[in-house]
């Protein structure tokens, strides 16, 4: 290393030229002839193609003061290697035969202490192990001081290693995002073809940082998978940009998968040689497809009015410069083992990211705005509801006094109504000849008929009493006049409580009930009575027993009971009737609480 005039060192100096030869992959010592001058970086590839081996490269440089040490940085050593200084071992990869160490990505840096430093001529050795699919060669090598060295090996490990798994990491939490976001919305398939798309580029890319062959048994498993990790990606890819740009080609969508498929599958089952020149085509046509998704995308944003594919298309133009360098990289036209579109693909990511995050914000607020809007018109419509429930109240309370009217008419007109026309047809037929006890007969028949209609009329309107209070002031009046006949009455009520029936129909019970009681008084000759009102589930029976002569009713014909017949059927009962000497019975049975 040449001196400064002041006697100083130069900071740090590239190593522009070295030569090489091709070495025996069993032996860790160069061969002794066959060096070719080479310029570094170097590429194996250019010089002898398809070559899987062992490469040695020797460079040299001037030390002026042997006492002070230099650093030595490496932008890379592909696939793998071991490097020497001086013929002493400062560096060795754990594998340099198959499965080789993937050191590919990695920038090294060494300080060199005085012992191993000779004044003059010093010399690097480098053994490299060399995979052809892989662009084997050598990066840039620069030695100097060991502060300016470090300075440009943090430079090679941020954008060979650093920023490319920070890129990859992002990429994959995005992609892991977006994909429980289509998960959670299916209706949003931009997401979910974005979140695989991904995932898929992650594939892609994991070739370049992995290590170590794991989970692969060969470095050439991991360019398969790379390969069609690459073919997937662009067909999710371009599903993505359609779905984007509201777009559906049912045809082109078909025929892209099958071809997507095909390309794969060949991959996977081609022998070689032809798989090896086979992948290297379908990752170049794999590049040339992207980038005329990416064009794809420039023209249907242009085209379309929406402004968010329009911006994304200015993020596109920039993965197609990156792209179009890649593949020249990669086809070795232009010199370099540097990829850029990883690193613009950062800029994708983060571009379609925060469109899509924008998109996602954009539908919160009109669901935000339109949960404004439904809670007016919730109100709106509770008001109005309301109203319409108080207009109804109002119509059926008119209708309930419309109907109790009517109900009370028809309760007068066929009770009171038939006892008074017929009390008026007597005293008109024979008015002279009437016997007063058939006259105050009648006129307690007209008293206890209108005593039932307001009874139950009086307990509807209060609307609190149960069907066995409507049943008290018919067990009080009735058992006065059984009494007074020398009858013993027994009332039983059980599992009214709580019960509630309509007026006209309880009038109608309270009918029965006094039909059947006016005949044990008048014809049963009975000394006992029983009265029984008894709940059976959804309905209730209703029984008048007594322990008369029984002969007198037997036929069980007569108005009396055909008016009992007439008000069961009515109630939606079974009229039962029983007569035998010392036991007569009379019943309802089956009787449901609402109107049949």
């Amino acid at each position: 290393m040449a001196a400064h005039a002041d006697g100083s060192q130069p900071a740090l100096q590239a190593i522009v030229s070295a030569e090489t030869v091709r070495g025996d992959v069993q032996s860790m010592q160069p061969p002794a002839g066959g060096w070719q001058t080479v310029a570094v970086p170097d590429f194996v590839n250019e010089r002898w193609p398809a070559f899987n081996g062992v490469v040695w490269y020797r460079m040299t440089w001037d030390q002026t003061d042997a006492a002070q040490p230099v650093a030595l940085v490496f932008e890379y050593l592909n696939m793998a290697g071991a490097i020497y200084v001086n013929g002493i071992l400062i560096d060795r990869d754990a594998d340099l035969l198959a499965p080789i160490s993937r050191s590919w990505k990695t920038p090294r840096f060494f300080v060199v202490e005085a012992p191993l430093l000779k004044a003059g001529r010093n010399e690097v050795l480098v053994r490299v192990s060399a995979v052809a699919e892989f662009g084997p060669g050598i990066g840039a090598v620069s030695v100097g001081s060991v502060t300016a060295a470090h300075a440009r090996y943090e430079g090679y490990r941020f954008w060979r290693q650093d920023q490319f798994r920070f890129t990859l990491l992002i990429e994959a939490t995005l992609g892991a995002f977006f994909l429980l976001l289509w998960f959670l919305r299916r209706s949003e398939t931009a997401f979910g073809w974005y979140g695989v798309s991904q995932l898929l580029w992650f594939g892609y890319v994991a070739n370049y940082i992995a290590i170590d062959v794991w989970p692969f048994k060969h470095h050439y498993d991991w360019a398969l998978a790379s390969a069609a990790s690459l073919a997937l990606f662009l067909g999710t890819f371009t599903m993505f940009v359609l779905r984007f740009c509201a777009r559906r080609w049912p045809r082109f969508e078909k025929a892209m998968w099958s071809a997507i498929g095909l390309g794969v599958l060949l991959l996977f089952v081609l022998p070689m040689p032809f798989n090896d020149a086979y992948r290297v085509q379908l990752v170049t046509v794999s590049g040339l497809v992207g980038s005329a998704v990416n064009i794809l995308l420039i023209v249907l944003a242009w085209r379309g009015k929406a402004i968010e594919p329009r911006i994304l298309s200015a993020v596109a133009l920039l993965h197609i410069v990156a792209v179009v360098h890649d593949l020249l990289a990669f086809t070795r036209v232009i010199q370099t083992n540097v990829y850029i579109a990883d690193n613009t693909q950062f800029v994708n990511v983060i571009g379609i990211a925060a469109l899509l995050i924008w998109r996602y914000a954009r539908s919160l607020g009109r669901i935000e705005n339109f949960n404004v809007q439904l809670q007016s018109d919730v109100a709106a419509a509770r008001a109005e509801l309301a109203d319409n429930l108080q207009r109804q109240h109002e119509v059926e309370m008119t209708h309930a006094r419309i109907g109790e009217r009517l109900s009370l008419a028809r309760d007068l007109h066929d009770g009171f109504g038939s006892s008074l026309m017929g009390g008026l047809a007597a005293l008109e037929h024979a008015p002279e000849s009437l016997p007063p006890a058939q006259l105050l007969k009648l006129l307690r028949d007209l008293r206890d008929e209108l005593r039932l209609i307001v009874d139950t009329s009086v307990h509807d309107a209060q609307a609190g009493g149960s069907f066995a209070d409507q049943l008290v002031p018919l067990r009080h009046r009735l058992s006065r006049l059984l009494e007074a006949k020398g009858i013993a009455c027994r009332w039983s009520f059980d599992g009214l409580d709580g019960v509630k029936l309509p007026s006209a129909r309880t009038l109608d019970v309270l009918r029965f009930l006094q039909e059947a009681l006016t005949n044990v008084i008048k014809h049963s000759g009975a000394a006992n009575v029983t009265v029984s009102v008894r709940r059976i589930g959804d309905a209730f029976d209703v029984a008048v027993a007594d322990d008369g002569v029984g002969a007198v009713a037997a036929s069980g014909h007569g108005a009396g009971m055909a008016s009992m017949r007439a008000r069961a059927r009515r109630l939606g009962g079974e009229f039962e009737f029983d007569s035998a000497p010392g036991r007569t019975c009379v019943a309802l049975r089956g009787v449901p609480f609402a109107t049949p």
